[in-house]
């Protein structure tokens, strides 16, 4: 079987109350861990408004 490797980018924006910066990075990130985890918040909860993929071949030589 042959492998493939697929890179994938989530292009969305949030808004979070927070006292600073460094709060609103934590409170997202925090967010964002609980919400990736679980399938039912997915995606609504992120503000993804795109999601990409693209596989390529993986040279099964170069795993030697």
């Amino acid at each position: 079987m042959a492998k493939f490797k697929v890179k994938w980018i989530i292009d969305g924006e949030m808004t979070v109350e927070a006292s600073d910066t460094e709060e609103a990075e934590r409170l997202i990130q925090e967010l964002l861990v609980v919400t990736m985890t679980d399938p039912q918040r997915w995606p609504a909860e992120l503000g993804a408004q795109g999601i990409q993929g693209v596989a390529t071949p993986v040279d099964n030589q170069a795993d030697g």
